[in-house]
């Protein structure tokens, strides 16, 4: 299976638990699915801790206030910018699998969450931070039972925020649309790709392509296929001993100047430099 840049993420759940919970720092979220579009066949409710974030969830720019869960429904297209230089953000992020949806909450095909900031958060909110003290190394017989508990009455309060989701299959359209998008450039970002040749083969003006690329993922055309190409070199990077240069024609980077810039953009120093750091680190 591909490693894509963004697409489709894939969540382990230990133990056969049904739920994945983990606190994430500024860091995290500038190297891992966070910061890129991405999607998933879970629910995700994320709760700002510290900093200021942005979430963009179908084309929908949501504003997280610290202390405000944030819910994202399943398969919605999304990704979470911290703003600022706050080196202190971080951010609880709880995952529920399809299995246990299905189980116990079925309704949540046919809802939305609406996210509003004049919500009245505190049981929500109190709720995750239970939910957090749970940990694996500690459980005692039938904390599970505890916890799914803590589960279902965390959606309880925040379905009381939920919309029906009529009236809003033009943005899930819209949605799909930006899968097939993202899936082509994924397919052939290695090619010299032009923002033209892509609005073209989906049907789109150059124009309105361009508002709509940035619109769905918080980033325009260019700062995303230049973010897939630096990811896909920096695996090259660490499997194989090639050039740099060789390694950033590879990865549809014009020559190796433009590759340079683009990486040290994404991770503060040069592929050189990440390269030997990493294989020191590891030994």
């Amino acid at each position: 299976m591909r490693n894509p840049l963004i697409l489709y993420q894939t969540i382990d759940y230990r133990d056969n638990e049904t739920f994945s919970l983990y606190k994430v720092t500024k860091e995290g979220v500038n190297h891992v699915y966070l910061k890129n579009s991405h999607w998933n066949e879970n629910m995700e409710i994320v709760l700002l801790l510290h900093g200021k974030a942005k979430h963009y969830i179908d084309g929908e720019c949501v504003v997280a206030d610290v202390g405000r869960p944030v819910v994202i429904n399943c398969e919605c297209i999304h990704s979470l910018v911290i703003e600022g230089d706050a080196e202190d953000a971080s951010a609880l992020i709880l995952m529920l699998s399809r299995d246990f949806l299905d189980a116990f909450f079925p309704e949540y095909l046919s809802i939305r969450f609406r996210n509003a900031p004049d919500t009245d958060c505190r049981a929500c909110r109190d709720l995750l931070f239970r939910i957090a003290e749970y940990t694996y190394d500690d459980r005692r017989p039938f904390d599970h039972l505890y916890v799914r508990g803590l589960l279902l009455l965390l959606l309880y309060h925040l379905s009381k925020d939920s919309v029906r989701r009529g009236g809003i299959d033009a943005q899930r359209k819209d949605a799909l649309r930006l899968k097939g998008i993202l899936s082509y450039i994924d397919e052939n970002f290695r090619e010299p790709l032009r923002q033209e040749t892509v609005a073209s083969h989906f049907y789109f003006s150059p124009q309105y392509f361009s508002r709509y690329f940035r619109k769905y993922t918080g980033m325009t055309f260019t700062q995303y296929l230049s973010g897939r190409r630096v990811h896909a070199a920096r695996k090259e990077l660490l499997q194989t001993r090639d050039l740099v240069v060789e390694v950033a024609l590879r990865s549809g980077f014009p020559d190796e100047r433009s590759f340079i810039i683009a990486f040290k953009r994404l991770y503060g120093v040069t592929p050189a430099q990440y390269r030997k750091k990493i294989l020191q680190d590891t030994g």
